[in-house]
């Protein structure tokens, strides 16, 4: 990683919805659940204002229009991308997808990579074609079973199973009854799934028993490399009557609620040769999806026996970056990256990108 002092001083554009507007205009907080908080807008900001760059923020794809519309646009050197769109379900990839018509610079993976790592069963296409570890699945659609409910069930993966939204991400339509070890409640948690996220395809796909990772890693292509890997634990919340119930997975509850806490682990010894598996299968993943700068790459394993294989979940191109919460600093920080020194990575490696497009095109491309 280059000093910030080989980086010169940048007109960046920070692209990010952030939460509290939308909750104003009365939308939940599980709606709200992939926005960026406030308080990560103003870190992201400060940061790149310390690296010595002018930062101006534009709150997400309507803004971003506008400005584009009215040609601000022409003397900005670099838009630091961290929107994750509000409508549709390709809703991350709305802002690369402007910024590259414009051919604009920018931070993170490309329009083509987002909309593509937003759909979970096309992802998990992808990875089984370049035979990259992820669990059986089976997609349900929203408009209904092309099969009867008896039919259905002899084609699936053995239980126990899980089912999750095709399109979203921060454990949005995730609860308890997620999980399912028979027939009867997959038929009941369709129902619930249904009700609860209408419209919405369904993935359903083998149970991952094993410990939960998810690995950070900055750079693109050849030269990205793992930053930090961190471990996910569940406790088990209680009910309201205080009988224990054992969760071994993540729930949005689980997340967001202060009684039912998420234990994070950061610092790994890099040389196990559990961790160095996971870390080979994260990058492996990111580099076939085409991502790029920095992000996450989440993984579980098929069991807890020594020779366990990690199993990829989720691909995130564009990742939270809220200090003290976000994985991605968060795990970075715990091996020696500072905040500053993350961003400033991130800045490096967009820009070395785009010097390298524009000397083999005659301009920026994504």
């Amino acid at each position: 990683m280059g000093a910030a002092a080989d980086i010169p001083s940048l007109e960046i554009v920070l692209v990010a919805e952030q939460r509290s507007t939308y909750l104003q205009l009365g939308y939940s907080d599980e709606d709200c659940a992939a926005l960026t908080h406030d308080g990560e807008v103003r870190a992201v900001s400060n940061t790149l204002k310390q690296l010595g760059h002018h930062v101006t923020h534009v709150s997400g794809v309507q803004s971003l229009v506008q400005q584009l519309a009215v040609g601000n646009y022409r003397n900005w050197d670099l838009v630091f991308n961290m929107a994750q769109g509000f409508h549709g379900t390709a809703r991350e990839s709305q802002v690369p997808a402007l910024l590259e018509a414009y051919q604009i610079p920018y931070t993170f993976a490309d329009a083509a990579t987002m909309a593509l790592c937003q759909n979970k069963a096309n992802t998990k296409i992808i990875l089984r074609h370049h035979h990259i570890p992820t669990a059986p699945f089976w997609v349900i659609p929203a408009k209904g079973l092309t099969l009867s409910f008896s039919e259905l069930t002899t084609q699936l993966p053995s239980y126990p199973l899980f089912l999750k939204p095709v399109t979203e991400g921060s454990s949005k339509g995730v609860a308890d009854f997620n999980k399912v070890t028979g027939p009867s409640g997959l038929e009941m948690a369709l129902q619930r799934f249904s009700a609860k996220l209408p419209g919405q395809n369904i993935l359903i796909e083998s149970f991952l028993p094993g410990r939960e990772y998810t690995v950070s890693i900055l750079g693109t292509g050849s030269t990205s490399r793992v930053i930090g890997i961190r471990e996910f634990i569940w406790q088990s919340p209680s009910d309201r009557n205080g009988d224990h119930i054992a969760l071994d997975f993540a729930s949005r509850k689980s997340k967001s609620s202060t009684s039912n806490r998420l234990v994070c682990d950061d610092p790994h010894d890099m040389t196990d040769p559990q961790i160095r598996a996971a870390c080979q299968v994260a990058l492996a993943a990111w580099r076939v999806l085409g991502c790029r700068d920095a992000g996450r790459v989440d993984l579980r394993f098929d069991s807890h026996e020594p020779h366990a294989v990690p199993n990829v979940l989720e691909v995130n191109p564009v990742s939270g970056l809220l200090p003290g919460h976000s994985p991605l600093p968060g795990s970075a920080e715990s091996n020696g990256i500072s905040f500053e020194q993350l961003l400033a990575g991130i800045i490096e490696s967009a820009l070395q990108r785009s010097k390298e497009e524009k000397e083999t095109h005659g301009y920026w491309a994504s």
